[in-house]
Order: structure tokens, then C-alpha cells, then sequence
């Protein structure tokens, strides 16, 4: 009887919504099982202050154990929310969905898809000003957010001239998104920017749940 009321007890994490997994179902390849797991991380970045589950994140909610420590933070953070102030779980699951590596289910359109948002999430990256363009200036600010404890600025300059020269094919002394993307056509996207999205580890809502559903 006793590990019959252990194995019924509740779980510690909140449900994640129907509407929310239907909408993550049809829009990406994530299982139900990713859903949840991403929500739960959700939910764990909220702070005291919010309902829980939350409804909504802040910029500042992410800045706390070892993600304030990535000189990046700001930008990715800058790319998630776009003109937004606060992000629902849709948008932060969207967004992390399109570094989920890629799975037998992902589709060839899926991938196309994933490939042409990469490129324009990392060219957003780039351009902190939100023109449609990256300069000189762009490249030295995201270089230096890399590299500023390993290289001295004469190295730094030196990286940024050598990318401007390579990737600004319409000499403008700009890189514009074509120019962009015309240089990361030598890589593999599907290689690049990937991030491996576990499963939760828990019973989910409907017991006839599996991680692959």
C-alpha cells in the first residue's frame, strides 16, 4: 500500500498547459518529454516574486547561476526577446528549438527551415544596432565579448579585419545578411549552434506518455 501512494504522489513540477504542448507539437520536432523538460527550466528561472508556474520572464530572471558568467548572455538574451520586455514559454521554447539537434523525425522542409533561422539569429547576434547590417564596430564589440581575456586588442583588430575582408563580398565596408550568409555557406548549420535537449526524467501527465510521443 505504501509504494502504491508513493508511485500516485504528485509531481514537484507544474504541467505544462494543453494549449502550449499542441502549439510546440505542430511549430517543432521537440518530443513531449522536451516540453516538458524545457518548462520545468522555465519555471525554475521565474523568480519568488512570480506566480507560478509564471506566465511571463524578464531579461533579468536569467541572470543568475552560471549563465551570468557567459559574456554572451546579454546578446543571446538580446536575440530571444527581440522588442519584447518579458518572453512566454512558447517563445522561449521556439527559440531554444531551433538549436535542438537534429532527430529521424526532423523533416528535410524542418531543417531548411531551422538552417535559414539559424543564420538569422546569429547575423542578430552581430548586429547589436538592429540595422540589417554589421560593422566594424559590430564585429569588435562581439569579438572583444569572446576573446577579450585571451587576446590584447592589436589581436582582436586583427580578427575583425581578416572577417570584414572575407565576408564583405559587396565592399561596402559592411556585411549585410546576404554577405553573411553567402559565408557560412561552407559550414554545415546542422553541425553548428546545436543544442542536445534532455528528456524529462519524470512521469508526465498522461501515463500513456513516452519520451518519443
Amino acid at each position: 500500500m505504501g509504494c502504491s501512494c508513493f508511485k500516485h504522489a504528485p509531481s514537484p513540477y507544474p504541467t505544462v498547459p494543453v494549449e502550449f504542448m499542441e502549439t510546440l507539437k505542430t511549430q517543432t520536432s521537440l518530443s513531449r518529454s522536451q516540453i516538458q523538460y524545457l518548462y520545468n527550466r522555465f519555471c525554475q528561472f521565474g523568480s519568488e516574486a512570480d506566480s507560478l508556474p509564471p506566465r511571463h520572464l524578464h531579461k533579468y530572471n536569467f541572470y543568475s547561476g552560471r549563465l551570468q558568467l557567459n559574456p554572451l548572455l546579454p546578446t543571446i538574451l538580446n536575440c530571444m526577446f527581440g522588442e519584447r520586455s518579458v518572453i512566454s514559454f512558447v517563445d522561449f521554447a521556439l527559440f531554444l528549438s531551433t538549436f535542438q539537434a537534429h532527430s529521424l523525425k526532423t523533416t528535410e522542409e524542418q531543417k531548411v527551415e531551422i538552417k535559414n533561422h539559424k543564420l538569422r539569429l546569429l547575423f542578430n547576434m552581430y548586429d547589436h544596432t538592429k540595422d540589417g547590417r554589421i560593422t566594424k564596430v559590430d564585429l569588435v564589440m562581439i569579438v572583444h565579448k569572446l576573446f577579450s581575456n585571451l587576446l590584447d586588442h592589436r589581436q582582436i583588430m586583427n580578427i575583425v579585419d581578416s572577417m570584414m575582408s572575407e565576408m564583405d563580398t559587396s565592399d561596402t565596408n559592411q556585411i549585410l545578411f546576404n554577405d553573411f550568409c553567402q559565408a557560412f555557406e561552407v559550414f554545415d548549420m546542422t553541425e553548428m549552434l546545436v543544442m542536445w535537449i534532455p528528456e524529462f526524467k519524470g512521469r508526465l501527465s498522461d501515463p500513456t506518455d513516452t519520451p518519443d510521443n
